[in-house]
């Protein structure tokens, strides 16, 4: 294509490559600042993906940066969780962190209600086998405001006897509706026999035994053992400059630096044992209905066999889905799952099973059909669906914090992670079949598995279990 070139488009095309070569030199500029680390004030500071700094009492403070995002979430990481409290008192620290988040002397439950509508923020907590969390997700130009509200309800809660009753209430109905429900029924009685005498028997939910133990005076003490500077961790995600790092880290030191360091210890979690039984649960919901879990032995999340079992328990869903489900239409679901935490135990997952007298035939018929060629074409796949499974909640800064912080409990690093996609594309396939021969196989070899099943009263002995 020709062009004819006048002093006219001659200066225009001189200017056109002068603001692209000044575009150019911006970003070149943009780029050297973050590789060179140069200080043009503190909006220049680069600030790393991950940033550690530490409060005056020690409690470390890890800072991971998402770009772009106007949404900051935090979350205390309360080291021991479960694992730290006997299952006489059950629920007991899910109950301590939400009545501590309804509200305090300055901040009292109808005024953090009606702040968190006018500006879209959230306090939240949860109770967990090796720790509990509790924190506030909100926009940016906020954050400080929340702080406040947050600190002084974890620090000051108002503890209130009306609204613990309440709470309890609460709870008691919670406890009758999941005993009637065949699922709650399941999950109930799934617990109890996955950690009998374990450290995680002690459950994240009350029960109708540890219901009548919670007092207010117990919550309060659970609260003050969990103010102890040697069991908290702080994660903030957020889009921070330097400057803004340390503003915020200075915040938090003013709230939280003060917080005693107190003698503690966590718990030290034994393997989890399984017992080759059957367990049956008469429900009256469940009508002429299925609801079953078969537990079985697996490794941990450090393990050298764990992305290879993660793997073959892909491929075995693959099969029961073929065969229990589709061919021969004996139940709605199955699948297979993990539950735990520094310690899992494998669960195969039944769900809505019509068929009764032959399940138990079709599943270990399933397992026993092994195509080492099938599941060698088809290992990428799994691979991909493993790697997507472990970044998609990443997408949100709430699912960054998530993944930041199990990564830190249970693989020993915030950012391991992020190691772990590399580490399922190098798995072979015979990695993964000697981890189906090891931890699978057992299953309709061995009849290593515990298996609960819950169905109507006049069924729940027609399972060939």
């Amino acid at each position: 294509m020709n062009f004819k070139k006048t002093d006219k488009s001659k200066k225009g095309i001189f200017l056109s490559f002068f603001l692209v070569a000044l575009l150019l030199g911006q970003a070149i500029l943009f780029v050297s600042c973050g590789s060179t680390k140069v200080d043009k004030g503190p909006a220049f500071v680069p600030v790393e993906d991950f940033t550690t700094k530490n409060l005056g009492n020690g409690i470390p403070v890890i800072f991971k940066q998402n770009r772009g995002s106007k949404i900051v979430v935090l979350r205390i990481v309360f080291e021991g969780g479960l694992s730290a409290i006997d299952k006489s008192i059950s629920g007991i620290e899910g109950i301590t962190l939400d009545l501590a988040l309804r509200g305090s002397e300055n901040y009292p439950y109808k005024t953090i209600s009606q702040l968190e509508y006018e500006k879209s923020f959230s306090l939240n907590s949860s109770s967990g086998k090796d720790f509990a969390l509790a924190g506030f997700t909100c926009i940016q130009r906020d954050m400080s405001e929340v702080l406040d509200i947050f600190a002084e309800c974890m620090l000051n809660p108002l503890f209130s006897e009306s609204d613990f009753n309440q709470r309890i209430t609460e709870v008691k109905s919670e406890i009758a509706g999941r005993k009637a429900d065949p699922s709650g029924a399941l999950s109930i009685a799934l617990s109890e026999e996955a950690f009998k005498n374990h450290p995680y028997e002690t459950t994240s939910s009350a029960n109708e035994e540890s219901v009548n133990n919670i007092t207010l005076s117990l919550v309060k003490g659970i609260h003050q053992g969990l103010l102890n500077a040697l069991r908290m961790k702080i994660v903030v995600v957020g889009n921070f400059n330097a400057s803004l790092l340390d503003d915020f880290t200075a915040a938090l030191d003013k709230k939280f630096g003060s917080v005693p360091r107190k003698a503690f210890s966590a718990p030290k979690i034994p393997k989890i044992s399984v017992a080759n039984t059957v367990v049956r649960v008469a429900n009256e919901q469940a009508g002429n209905t299925g609801y079953i879990a078969g537990l079985f032995e697996c490794p941990n999340k450090t393990a050298p066999d764990y992305i290879p079992f993660a793997l073959a328990t892909m491929y075995l869903d693959d099969l029961l889905y073929s065969q229990v489900r589709e061919k021969a239409g004996a139940v709605y679901s199955i699948n297979t799952g993990i539950i735990g935490g520094k310690e899992l135990v494998g669960v195969l997952s039944v769900y809505k099973a019509t068929e009764k007298a032959k399940l138990k035939k079709l599943i270990t018929d399933a397992i026993l059909s092994v195509d080492e060629k099938k599941l060698n074409d088809d290992l990428d796949s799994y691979k991909n669906k493993f790697i997507t499974s472990l970044f998609s909640s990443g997408q949100t800064a709430t699912g960054l914090a998530s993944s930041l912080i199990s990564s830190m409990v249970y693989l020993g690093s915030e950012k391991a992670y992020l190691e772990r996609a590399d580490l399922v594309q190098s798995v072979q396939t015979s990695q993964v079949i000697a981890a189906y021969n090891k931890y699978i196989l057992p299953i309709a070899k061995e009849n290593a598995a515990c298996w609960i099943l819950v169905d109507g009263e006049e069924n729940i002995n027609e399972y060939d279990f």
